[in-house]
């Protein structure tokens, strides 16, 4: 499979006041996070809120611009690109936002919406756009009559479909999905999981599937990148990951998913404390106030991702801490 995204070193940081007179100080939202995205494969992102996931899907959906570091879309490299090279990116890459109520123009009639990205980025008439549309409401479950009406008379879930059918349009090489099913009811959530795994199948788009729910993770990625404090902790399969994650965090995690069997013998694991302030992070290793694994080395020293068991892994400790699961 072809490469369709890179990323490499990718930050974005942000200058805030901290009052009249302390002065600035520095957001590092996004600190070093590199991957690379085949077409038809899905990377799902994962991590406390405040650990730079929508941060990223901002930078790799052109919204906001790297503060540094390297994204190549189809192999085009995005920093330093003119402004006819973005435009063209960014029909590449399309994102579906976490709510369905707020996405869509609520003064527009759901058509109207859908055709608009055919308007602005192709030279379809009106009767091709029109056909177009109706050919992609069909695929994501819509019925015709839906072409004329306006997004307050849909249901979460359609609304959902409609937001899905909209990135869609243009088919893209990349779709960001910025915890697309979390406004939705449970019974709904299935139902649009399995939309995009059949648009992905068809049109052979490549995710990066931003989520809360490592269920729902579990369910539709093929890699899975940890993140915590706007760092990279933990990236590999989702096979792997899930059956012996070996950062400390990863394991807190993926300890406190809820479960219809739970396994009495599996211990579970708590975090003590909470996120840490952005502004003043901790020195060393950003997780080492809450882990029980630490010790005076991982609060001076930063660890750097390193290969480990197949995946990579940034945690000092990580051959200590599992040593009975690794080789």
């Amino acid at each position: 499979m072809s490469v369709v995204l890179t990323a490499r070193d990718l930050t974005r940081h942000y200058e805030v006041s901290r009052g009249l007179f302390k002065g600035h100080a520095t957001v590092r939202a996004l600190n070093g996070v590199s991957f690379e995205l085949e077409a038809g494969q899905t990377l799902a992102v994962v991590g406390e809120s405040g650990c730079g996931k929508s941060t990223l899907a901002r930078a790799l959906t052109l919204i906001e611009e790297p503060s540094s570091g390297s994204l190549q879309i189809g192999g085009q490299e995005v920093t330093g690109a003119s402004k006819a090279e973005r435009k063209q990116l960014r029909r590449d890459v399309q994102m579906v936002f976490q709510s369905p109520y707020a996405s869509l123009n609520p003064r527009q009639k759901i058509g109207d919406q859908l055709a608009e990205p055919l308007l602005i980025n192709t030279a379809l008439s009106r009767s091709e756009r029109r056909e177009k549309v109706q050919a992609m409401m069909q695929q994501v479950g819509l019925r015709p009559e839906h072409y004329q009406r306006y997004p307050h008379m849909f249901s979460g879930g359609q609304r959902q479909r409609i937001a899905l059918a909209r990135a869609m349009m243009l088919h893209p090489k990349v779709l960001v999905a910025d915890e697309p099913t979390s406004a939705l009811d449970v019974s709904i959530q299935a139902q649009v999981l399995n939309l995009f795994m059949d648009l992905q199948e068809e049109f052979n788009t490549a995710y990066v599937f931003i989520s809360h729910n490592l269920s729902v993770v579990r369910h539709v990625a093929d890699q899975v990148l940890v993140m915590y404090l706007g760092r990279p902790v933990e990236m590999g399969p989702k096979a792997l990951i899930y059956s012996r994650p070996l950062h400390p965090y990863t394991q807190a995690l993926l300890s406190a998913t809820p479960t219809i069997h739970p396994d009495p013998l599996k211990p579970k694991i708590k975090i003590v404390g909470e996120l840490p302030n952005p502004l003043d992070p901790p020195s060393g290793c950003a997780f080492h106030k809450r882990c029980p694994y630490a010790t005076e080395l991982c609060s001076v020293e930063e660890p750097a991702l390193r290969l480990l068991d197949a995946r990579q892994v940034a945690c000092h400790h990580a051959e200590r801490i599992n040593a009975v699961v690794l080789p």
